[in-house]
């Protein structure tokens, strides 16, 4: 199924709420959130994104694509402590469901005012049959070896959507950074 089928449920505008933590023994610190969602260029979606930190207005794009089956290089890359899945999971949180298994591909690039500024991150991963878009990079640590990230975009049916993202830091339990909800502007 392509990017734009698999997200068509979530296109338009949403409010919402956007919990954030440094690290996974930080407390959440929420924030109002609102996301646009459209089709581009016919074949692909994107989604812009407002949350704030410490009263500071923060924002990001994602651009999606639909590419080959690729269950991305968080998997098995330096960052090592993702499951069989490639998903990471905040601690005390349910491990994912092997469900979404035989998915297809996606593609994405990322940019946000605070997790990936300057510089944007290249994402793949698959869209799979639970309708779930999961996507995984590595990026360089300050020292030593790569950081993986991740991010899952769940469309839900139209009243609304989740976009979570996770960090996998070389010999930790990869956990949840992020955690966006929406519901469909009235």
């Amino acid at each position: 199924m392509k990017i734009v089928e698999v997200l068509a449920p979530f296109t338009g505008s949403w409010q919402g709420h956007n919990r954030f933590r440094f690290m996974p023994t930080d407390e959440y610190q929420e924030s109002v959130s609102a996301a646009t969602v459209a089709v581009t260029a016919k074949d692909y979606v994107t989604i812009e994104y407002t949350w704030s930190h410490e009263g500071q207005p923060q924002n990001g794009l994602l651009l999606l694509g639909s590419g080959p089956a690729d269950s991305g290089p968080a998997d098995s890359g330096p960052a090592g402590d993702a499951n069989a899945a490639g998903e990471a999971t905040a601690a005390g949180e349910a491990p994912p469901s092997d469900s979404h298994a035989s998915g297809t591909g996606a593609t994405a690039v990322w940019v946000d005012s605070f997790h990936a500024a300057p510089q944007w991150l290249t994402l793949s991963g698959t869209i799979d049959d639970d309708g779930v878009v999961r996507l995984a990079c590595t990026y360089p640590a300050p020292e030593g070896p790569d950081w993986g990230w991740q991010i899952h975009v769940e469309p839900g049916s139209g009243n609304g959507g989740r976009i979570t993202m996770h960090n996998l830091v070389p010999g930790y339990d990869p956990y949840q950074v992020v955690e966006a909800t929406y519901r469909r502007q009235g």
